[in-house]
């Protein structure tokens, strides 16, 4: 009904104003693409940008091969490199890499990594991008505020808990969960991926760990 809408209003405004291009706001995946077929048959101007989120810097160029890209499953991964770009520093992936190598990535950081994901877009629409996933999670429920129970858990700790994970035992565990108002098994089960993300990150910034896992992985048949 949303799709039928947003033709319907493109065709009003057209018959009035004659305008030179449509802007579709609130693409969330694919979901508009009959939408965006429809538009460009119904008035026969070409859309311009769509909106992926509520904020100015959620609007893109839109680009028909893309667009049929990811309605076919293929993804987009052109777009998901450039919002990743958009979002890159130079100094702080420097920064990081370094805190990294250091084995000192702590929580701060991590939730830094989460608001950067975030930025990029919404959740749902990042995934999709990726090729053979799109049509996989179609019917998932990804909300926008995936990240926000993730948050709210970091967000109860103090300064030394963040920097200094290890630090958090049973009693400060109890504690954290009451403050944001989780139950202590999603502190657990947050502080668990936390560990397992720190120890990929330190793994890929090490190569002769990652030359290890290679020679170690099974071989493929024929090989």
């Amino acid at each position: 009904m949303t799709g039928q809408d947003a033709v319907n209003t493109a065709k009003a405004f057209n018959d009035k104003l004659d305008f030179d291009g449509v802007i579709l706001t609130k693409l969330d995946g694919d979901t508009r693409g009959g939408a965006a077929l429809s538009i460009k048959s119904v008035v026969n101007k070409p859309i311009k940008f769509i909106g992926t989120g509520e904020k100015m810097e959620a609007l893109d160029v839109f680009y028909p091969e893309r667009m049929s890209d990811r309605i076919l499953g293929m993804g987009d991964v052109v777009t998901l490199v450039e919002r990743a770009q958009e979002q890159y520093n130079e100094e702080e992936a420097r920064k990081l890499s370094k805190k990294i190598a250091n084995n000192k990535f702590d929580l701060n950081d991590f939730l830094n990594q989460l608001q950067q994901i975030k930025k990029m877009g919404n959740i749902k629409d990042l995934v999709g991008m990726i090729p053979g996933v799109g049509k996989a999670i179609k019917d998932a429920d990804i909300k926008d505020d995936a990240f926000k129970h993730i948050e709210a858990i970091i967000y109860s700790m103090t300064p030394v808990e963040r920097s200094k994970p290890e630090v958090i035992n049973g009693a400060r565990r109890q504690r954290i969960a009451k403050g944001c108002g989780l139950n202590i098994t999603e502190v657990n089960k947050l502080l668990k991926q936390f560990e397992d993300t720190r120890k990929m990150m330190r793994m890929m910034n090490d190569k002769n760990a990652m030359a290890k896992m290679m020679r170690n992985m099974p071989k493929m048949p024929g090989q």
